[in-house]
């Protein structure tokens, strides 16, 4: 029995030595040397190594959690090899290594039906990416930087690769207690960090109040340096994990923490002002609430401790109401308004949950008037000094009705439950709500007193609760954990879709749906009408040359290329050619790098320039910048010489030109915005080039800031941004995406593999289990983002949908007979 078993291991280590040697040879030519991020990745490498010798099955928690941000694309430049990568092939050579060896049975296995699906998805992405990449083209110095290089496929279908390649370990290791306790916090450290970063961003850049400004986040994904939805899709596939956290909470501190994510998640979702995500997120609600009504009692088989669907009813009734009130009142009271009444609707939630001694209502409700009446004529506003912030009246006696509130219903407070201590909190309550009515009326006149009326009115219907029979909450973690993320929800919600931004969106749909409508039609027009390219498409990665070559529009993209001068062997040298299109000048393609550049500074910029006409432009400029939409830009001044009498049209041009830093590079350390060097080419309507050299920008003292500014080591250290003009990257659709690059194969295979996963999903939630709900969710809230934007064109996150399929198809593996049976002869 232990020459069998370890019979998978042998077989195992041969792969485990190759995925090693190409780890090594990775890192060999790993350009490691720009910036802060490359030091980090030169540490994370070898810890990950040593915990999985320790705990192989480690890499459960790991990949999920480092797959979304451990992106350093715009520091090193490269995006067909990613550090995810190197972290993979890591992976596969330790597990390999250890795959099948004694006293490691599988941990699951698949079904027949599944199997199949896995081996006909594997088939159609074999031709798909045959279809792409073959012929082979040279391997020059495009060949791994460029999207329009065949070796693109390569790219696109590494994903599906690392998934099979993980499937062996995910049998060994995925069983039901490994999932819980490491897969599922990978989920959640990956979406908190994305999270943070997003929420950094936004401060940075933006500003976190300032829902005005047109600036859509990005967060680690370097992939969205040409558009696409690759944050939406990633936060699609983890905030139901989010809400699964909070739901399986066993503690205070839990669920406080599962809110603090919650809320973070929710806020980077609502400041991608996408719409596609807003409709995932509605239905993975409509979803869960579904399943809620299919499981409820009256609805089929009674589970035992599940709420009637009446009592659901009538909690969505509530809420509707509270959130239609909410939304008056923010239009009218604005913030401040909307905030005062949240709290008053949270404190009539707990407040109704407690047998109230309705006796003492009026002398509770008299008492609150009369001190609200005293301390708002001992509160004056000076006249000709008005006072500022939170210590205008209002404010400041809601805020100490909100104190002396929870100061009563604290737990474990002096006085107990006692009805005395009960009345006061329904003193504090009446003082609250007589407050909310100030504060409307103080921000916005008479006219928000209706609102305020409406919500006090709503708040007094709510402490009702306690008198019916049964009543439709109680105070117990269940009811706190979903009136905390209800209340999230709408407190991030209501002015997310009330801002200027978000409104323009909305108003702009109909026009940007007809857009995307032609885009697709002309997708289809560019797909050969041959029967090879319908069964299995025209290769992975194949779009953007596609449309590069056959738009029918006739337009031509910018694009980056890396070349030789023929007539200097061994110098090398970027061509920057402008965008060409029949209706204008079109979106610019600009070559970034990451600087540290001091405020006031002078600098010298110093490059080669050879152009064969008085256009294309070259503009350089220094900015603050994420990934997209440069902000706080510093010109700076180079004005190309056209080439001089009786020299050759194609001769370089050398220039130097002294420039000031200005405002760039202040700020705090943690909020400083990080400044990047960008080159663009614009010309005319039709597209010309212009190539670039010797690069260098140094500081007064001499040091070279610009890294690999002679091209030598092609793209290393410098990455490119399309910041508004997208669709020559994207066919911005999932399922056209499968259809037009691996065919109707790849296509109805992908569709039979989600419907045996979903149903599977599906019949594990109807039997209670939480992770299979947040797991369909998840990825229903995914296709939904794909309906409108092409996500499998994302490696990464491509992967992530991969892995979630696979442990949704696995099953557990049958339990090893007892020992005597094993040695019984036949």
């Amino acid at each position: 029995m232990a020459v069998q078993a370890a019979m998978p291991g042998v077989a195992a280590r041969p792969l485990a030595l190759l995925a090693g040697a190409a780890c090594v040879l990775a890192l060999r030519h790993y350009p490691l040397g720009h910036g802060w991020p490359g030091l980090l990745f030169a540490i994370l490498l070898p810890a990950y190594f040593l915990l999985l010798c320790w705990r192989p099955a480690c890499w459960l928690f790991c990949v999920p959690a480092l797959l979304p941000v451990l992106d350093l694309a715009p520091w090193t430049g490269w995006f067909f090899l990613e550090e995810i990568d190197v972290l993979l092939l890591l992976t596969v050579a330790c597990g390999y290594w250890r795959l099948g060896g004694p006293g490691q049975p599988a941990a699951a296995r698949l079904s027949p039906a599944a199997r199949l699906c896995l081996l006909l998805c594997s088939l159609a992405w074999l031709a798909a990416l045959l279809r792409g990449v073959l012929p082979l083209a040279p391997l020059d110095l495009n060949a791994w930087d460029n999207y329009l290089s065949p070796y693109n496929s390569l790219r696109l279908g590494k994903a599906w690769a690392w998934s099979m390649l993980l499937l062996p370990l995910l049998l060994r290791d995925a069983h039901p207690h490994a999932l819980r306790r490491y897969a599922l916090p990978g989920m959640l450290a990956g979406l908190a960090m994305v999270s943070l970063f997003a929420l950094w961003e936004r401060a940075v850049f933006p500003g976190l109040l300032n829902l005005s400004s047109d600036y859509r986040i990005t967060a680690p994904f370097s992939a969205m340096h040409t558009g696409g939805a690759a944050l939406d899709g990633y936060l699609a596939l983890g905030l139901p994990f989010a809400g699964l956290w909070l739901a399986r909470a066993r503690s205070r501190w839990q669920a406080a923490l599962a809110l603090l994510l919650l809320a973070l998640a929710l806020h980077a979702a609502f400041t991608t002002f996408s719409r596609g995500l807003y409709a995932a997120l509605a239905a993975a609600m409509l979803l869960a609430l579904w399943q809620a009504l299919r499981t409820a009692p009256g609805a089929g088989r009674p589970p035992q401790g599940r709420p009637p669907v009446r009592s659901i009813l009538l909690k969505l009734l509530l809420a509707g109401l509270g959130t239609a009130l909410l939304l008056y009142m923010f239009s009218l009271a604005g913030y401040r308004g909307l905030l005062a009444a949240a709290v008053l609707l949270a404190a009539s939630f707990v407040l109704a949950a407690r047998p109230l001694p309705w006796r003492l209502a009026p002398a509770s409700l008299l008492c609150a008037l009369c001190l609200q009446g005293l301390l708002a004529a001992w509160w004056p506003e000076p006249a000709g000094q008005p006072t500022a912030g939170w210590l205008k009246g209002p404010y400041f006696l809601f805020l100490l009705a909100a104190m002396l509130l929870t100061g009563t219903l604290w737990p474990g407070g002096a006085g107990g439950k006692g009805p005395a201590r009960l009345g006061l909190a329904m003193m504090a309550w009446t003082m609250l709500a007589c407050n909310l009515a100030w504060i409307g009326w103080h921000w916005a006149g008479p006219p928000a007193l209706l609102p305020a009326g409406l919500v006090v009115l709503l708040a007094m219907l709510m402490l009702c609760n306690g008198r019916l029979h049964p009543p439709l909450w109680r105070l117990d973690r269940a009811s706190l954990s979903i009136a905390g993320a209800a209340g999230i929800l709408l407190l991030l919600a209501i002015p997310v879709s009330a801002s200027y931004y978000a409104t323009e969106r909305f108003a702009t749909t109909a026009f940007d749906m007809q857009g995307r409508l032609r885009h697709w039609r002309q997708v289809l027009a560019m797909q050969p009408p041959d029967w090879g390219n319908r069964l299995f498409g025209m290769g992975s990665g194949s779009f953007p040359a596609t449309y590069y070559w056959h738009n029918p529009g006739r337009e031509v993209p910018a694009s980056i290329a890396y070349a030789e001068d023929r007539d200097a062997p061994g110098n090398y040298y970027v061509r920057l050619a402008s965008p060409g299109y029949s209706a204008g000048y079109g979106e610019l393609l600009r070559l970034l790098q990451r600087l540290r550049v001091q405020p006031a500074t002078r600098y010298t910029l110093a490059l080669d320039v050879r152009r064969s006409g008085p256009m294309p432009v070259l503009q350089v400029r220094l900015c603050q910048r994420q990934l997209l939409y440069a902000q706080n830009c510093v010109e700076i001044p180079l004005r190309l010489r056209p080439p001089p009498p009786g020299n050759p049209p194609a001769a370089w041009q050398h220039y130097d030109v002294p420039f000031d830093s200005a405002w760039l590079g202040t700020g705090a350390w943690l909020l400083r915005p990080p400044v990047q060097l960008e080159l663009a080419v614009s010309g005319t309507a039709a597209s010309s080039v212009l190539d670039v050299d010797n690069l260098s920008l140094r500081a007064p003292g001499g040091e070279e800031l610009i890294a690999n500014g002679r091209f030598t080591q092609a793209n290393n250290c410098w990455f490119f941004s399309s910041d508004h003009h997208h669709l020559p990257w994207h066919i911005k659709s999932m399922a056209l995406h499968l259809l037009v690059e691996t065919g109707w194969c790849g296509a109805l295979t992908m569709l039979a593999l989600l419907a045996v996963a979903g149903l599977r999903l599906l019949r594990r939630a109807a039997r209670g289990e939480p992770g299979a709900l947040a797991c369909a969710a998840a990825l229903l809230g995914f296709l939904v983002v794909g309906l409108f934007d092409s996500l499998l064109d994302v490696p990464r996150l491509a992967l992530l949908c991969h892995l979630m399929l696979l442990c949704a198809l696995l099953q557990p593996a049958p339990s090893p007979p007892p020992p005597h049976l094993e040695s019984a002869p036949p």
